[in-house]
């Protein structure tokens, strides 16, 4: 299996838990989205201040 094949896979049991347990697939799904959002958030800081601690090192 490829990457895709096992993100829809995830996807399909995932709503099928959904549908089971009675909760909007939807609901869950922008839960999701907006830990994903959050996590590259961080690491785009996280790069940003490594950026700039080296650019601080190379000045002194």
């Amino acid at each position: 299996m490829n990457a895709k094949e096992i993100k829809m896979d995830q996807i399909q049991k995932l709503k099928e838990e959904c549908e089971n347990k009675g909760i909007s697939f939807d609901s869950i799904q922008k839960l999701l989205d907006s830990e994903k959002i959050k996590k590259l958030q961080k690491r785009n800081h996280y790069i940003q201040q490594t950026i700039i601690n080296e650019i601080e090192k190379a000045i002194k």
